[in-house]
């Protein structure tokens, strides 16, 4: 069975670091321009320490009716940042997301290291992927079999 870091998607990994100043309005911006739908907040000797996702942005921005450059990086984050091993199993990831009801999963090395992000949209491609592949391999016995 495939890895978490084999099946996440390879977009760039956004970071912002915590206690810099940066606001909503920043993170919003970051998100524009590197066309993801979450950022991981780090602090200042690169370890992960939250993630701010579009769904944060609107509960805890764009709802509250207060200007975007107002509203600092902590105050927006989710935490505790929850994290896979870049080496576990989709099986153990999907249980992860779905116990803590969450869309995203930061990905791990061994030395806290982020390689990536998995998204549940990366597990749905996948399994479809292997849906495909079955349903197939399948069309190609049934033929085999019809031409007996």
């Amino acid at each position: 069975m495939s890895t978490v870091n084999e099946i996440a998607s390879r977009k760039e990994i956004v970071t912002i670091i915590s206690d810099s100043g940066k606001t909503a309005y920043d993170v919003a911006d970051l998100m524009k321009r590197n066309r993801v739908g979450s950022i991981i907040v780090i602090d200042k000797k690169r370890q992960p320490m939250g993630i701010i996702t579009e769904r944060d942005m609107v509960k805890r921005v764009c709802l509250k009716n207060v200007a975007s450059s107002r509203i600092k990086v902590e105050e927006i984050m989710s935490t505790p940042l929850i994290t896979i091993m870049s080496y576990d199993s989709i099986e153990t990831a999907s249980r992860v997301m779905t116990k803590n009801k969450i869309k995203r999963l930061i990905i791990l090395e061994a030395d806290n290291r982020i390689t990536g992000v998995l998204s549940a949209s990366d597990i749905t491609k996948h399994l479809a992927e292997i849906l495909l592949d079955d349903h197939n391999q399948y069309r190609s016995l049934r033929f085999a079999i019809d031409l007996s």
